[in-house]
Formats: C-alpha cells, sequence, structure tokens
C-alpha cells in the first residue's frame, strides 16, 4: 500500500470505527529542522480544539508487518493519553489572561528552521545560530506532556507582542520544567537501572560502571520532564551560577533539543576534537528532528556571556520523512 492511500485508509477507518460525532482532518505539519509530519486530527462535536497524531511512525509499523486492525487500536490508543484536559474552554484559548500562564519558551536552530521561523515568533540569537520559540503548556503531567506551538496569527487574537511572549514565558518555563543538573555518570547510570526488567540496587551498578570520575568531568542540563530541556540554557542565571560553583568557565555542547552537556573549561580540553565528537554523534544517533547545532558554545564567567567557540559548516536539517 502506497503512502497517500495508507493515509486515507487510516481516515476512514478512524471515521467507521468512531462515528459521525466525530470530524477528522488529514494535514502536514511543520516541525523542528525543516521536518514535515503528517497527521490526523481528531476533534468530537462540541470541542474547540483538539490534539495531532501523527502517522509517519504508523506508516513504518505498517511496512514492517504490523495490521491496520492493530494500528487503528494504537492510534486510538495514543488518542485517549493525549486529549486535551475538559477544563478547556475556547475563551481560555483566545483570552491573554488565561493565556499569559501557559506561555513557554523552546530552544531550536535558527538557520535549519528558516521557513518554520517566518511563521512563528520568536526570538533570535543569530552570533549563536539559535532561537527561543513559543508554545502554550496545555498539559504537565509525570507520564503526560502536551504542548501547542504559537504561531503569528495567535499574536493578534491575544494582542501580545513576541517580547510579551517573550517576558511571561522567562517566568513560565523555570516555574513549570525546573532546571536540573547532574553528572553525566549518574545519568547514565540511572538510564541503565531503568533498563532493568528488576529493582536493581546501587552496590549491584557498580559491576557494570567504573568508579573512576569521567575525566573531564561532564554535566547535564536538561529539565525536570528531560523533554525539549537545551532551553534551560537560557534560564537566567542557570549558567553563572554553574560557573561560579564550578570556578571556571564553560565549554557546552548542545546533545539535543533535550539536552546540552556542560563541561568546565580546562587548557587541556580540545575544542576542535569536541566539535568532532557532537557533528559525528548528530550525524549517527540523535534523530534529525532532535538536533540542536553542530555548533560548540563556550561560556565566559567573567563576562558573563555565551558564544559560539567552534563553528561547524555542516547544515543542521531533515528531509520529508514517509
Amino acid at each position: 500500500m502506497v503512502y497517500d492511500t495508507f493515509l486515507e485508509t487510516i481516515k476512514h477507518s478512524l471515521q467507521e470505527h468512531l462515528g459521525s460525532d466525530y470530524h477528522l482532518t488529514l494535514q502536514s505539519i511543520s516541525k523542528n529542522n525543516g521536518l514535515i509530519l503528517d497527521g490526523i486530527s481528531i476533534c468530537k462535536t462540541g470541542e474547540n480544539a483538539a490534539p495531532t497524531i501523527y502517522l509517519n511512525q504508523f506508516y513504518k509499523s505498517f511496512q514492517d508487518g504490523i495490521s491496520i486492525k492493530e494500528i487503528i487500536k494504537d492510534i486510538l490508543l495514543v488518542y485517549q493519553t493525549n486529549k486535551l484536559p475538559d477544563h478547556i474552554h475556547l475563551e481560555e484559548l483566545t483570552a491573554k489572561d488565561h493565556i499569559k500562564s501557559k506561555i513557554i519558551y523552546r530552544l531550536i536552530n535558527q538557520s535549519a528552521n528558516h521557513d518554520l521561523l517566518s511563521d512563528i515568533p520568536h526570538i533570535s540569537y543569530q552570533n549563536l545560530d539559535l532561537c527561543l520559540v513559543f508554545c502554550l503548556s496545555m498539559k504537565n503531567t509525570e507520564d503526560n506532556l502536551l504542548t501547542a506551538l504559537i504561531h503569528n496569527n495567535h499574536l493578534k487574537t491575544w494582542n501580545l507582542t513576541t517580547e510579551d511572549l517573550h517576558e511571561a514565558a522567562k517566568v513560565n518555563t523555570p516555574r513549570l520544567f525546573p532546571a536540573s543538573i547532574r553528572s553525566l555518570s549518574e545519568v547514565i547510570k540511572e538510564i541503565a537501572q531503568k533498563s532493568f526488567t528488576h529493582e536493581v540496587k546501587e552496590e549491584e551498578l557498580f559491576e557494570f560502571f567504573d568508579d573512576i570520575p569521567l575525566s573531564p568531568p561532564m554535566y547535564v542540563l536538561t529539565n525536570s520532564a528531560g523533554i525539549q530541556g537545551a532551553a534551560c540554557m537560557f534560564y537566567e542565571g542557570i549558567l553563572k551560577d554553574f560557573a561560579f560553583c564550578s570556578d571556571s568557565d564553560l565549554i557546552i555542547l548542545p546533545s539535543s533539543i533535550h539536552e546540552v552537556l556542560i563541561i568546565p573549561h580546562t587548557q587541556n580540553i580540545s575544542i576542535s576534537e569536541l566539535a568532532e565528537t557532537v557533528f559525528s554523534i548528530n550525524q549517527e544517533e540523535v534523530p534529525e528532528e532532535d538536533r540542536l547545532s553542530n555548533h560548540i558554545y563556550f561560556y565566559s564567567k567573567a563576562k558573563d556571556q555565551l558564544t559560539v567557540a567552534f563553528t561547524s559548516s555542516a547544515p543542521i536539517g531533515t528531509k520529508n520523512p514517509l
């Protein structure tokens, strides 16, 4: 079954299953780094908004032999799990007094998102090839995170400016998604612990990990959700405080849009070698839509300033996946 036929089949099957009380719409949506995803919006009669469920991965499952029946079941599970909160009403989505407490920011690559940025308000850091974009945090629980990207037309509806969004997001983002800085060793151990099928005690992990500290030491900066945590770089005072505690300048490696690695700077560190490592990991390990930058960043403790330490000419970008 070709891709377009698959999309129409999914829409028709879902419509049959849900009935006439639901309105379904297929749409292509621009995502991070030029990624175009095909999704289906499921809106029940009387509802003012509905989440979009992306179908590209489901097509890959279909190509791997998963039946349409099973895929429909999985899509319905995603829909039930990610429904908008019942308390959200149209007036809450149009009144700026309700909106302001929900505005947050995310960090993305600037040059890779030229087309997307033309349609959304943003704060540009051209010297870093990064920019902050804005979302509404619609739902934020331990097992469910739901956001909606803010577009230029929303500003007219709310009578807000980009600077208004930025001021609100500077308060809301750290409040809703507090920053977390932990050693890379600690993070790796936690990931390993979660991968075991049974509870593993701390002492048992010593069998799998050396107790020798990393050299140079590395730290992971992200947020409490572990999603879109690279934006924590722009939390007020976060880099300044960490540089003060470590009594050094900082090297920042853009691991992904979800986290960055921080290394206290010493003369023994080769910036160019780190840049090669970042580029290699971006190409081989990080999904294209999650890539943040191929640049290495440097934070000066004395100047309280973030700059590019090493520039890679290789662009961040994606092709449209099926």
